[in-house]
């Protein structure tokens, strides 16, 4: 499929940019992800890819994403830059969305940039770029418990708790808390500015 259009897609906030992964792009957020995203003794996401960490995995997972998007399923990891340089990854994802209009987000800041506000702002970029950008109706989160810092971030920007499961990322289950947010109930607290949106509506199952 021609992602073409992709390359001219970008998120501005007031300390941000992100656009979506070129494989320049993913080399260096690689580096990022090298030096350290959390504590060795805590694991933050549902799926432990930091224990196996390695430059060739890591590249041909988001080259994978590209290869496989359609439509009816894509999956977008924005990366986000300061000043140039890559800080972390913003993942916006929907399946069936011209008929389900919903959203799913996951994310990361590597960890020399933590505690900077980023965080907030990446997510509150691709939930405008869901809800007035795309036209989604809802979307969804979900954090394991000890994760306080997305917890954090979902309650300030408007999602509800709507159920737990659990999750086993190192074998041993872990609470899990998923996260509701409905497009009336959305009001993003950051100027975001979105450019090079139209030619790339039909990726999205959004034209």
């Amino acid at each position: 499929m021609d992602l073409t259009p992709l390359n001219g897609l970008l998120l501005r906030t007031p300390q941000l940019e992100l656009r979506p992964p070129t494989p320049e792009s993913v080399e260096a957020l690689y580096e990022v992800a090298a030096t350290g995203i959390h504590p060795p003794e805590e694991m933050p996401f549902g799926v432990a890819w930091t224990d196996t960490l390695t430059r060739e995995s890591f590249v041909e997972f988001h080259q994978s994403l590209l290869t496989t998007w359609t439509p009816a399923r894509w999956n977008c990891h924005f990366i986000s830059f300061v000043g140039g340089r890559p800080v972390g990854t913003q993942e916006i994802q929907a399946t069936d969305f011209s008929a389900r209009r919903e959203v799913h987000t996951g994310s990361w800041i590597g960890a020399a940039h933590q505690g900077l506000g980023y965080g907030t702002e990446q997510r509150a970029a691709v939930l405008e770029f869901g809800f007035r950008g795309l036209g989604a109706g809802a979307a969804s989160t979900g954090a394991l418990i000890d994760n306080i810092a997305s917890q954090r971030v979902s309650t300030k920007l408007g999602y509800r708790t709507i159920g737990e499961g659990t999750l086993s990322p190192r074998g041993e289950p872990v609470r899990h808390l998923d996260y509701r947010l409905e497009r009336d109930d959305w009001h993003c607290p950051i100027p975001v500015a979105i450019e090079g949106l139209e030619p790339c509506l039909p990726l999205f199952g959004a034209n």
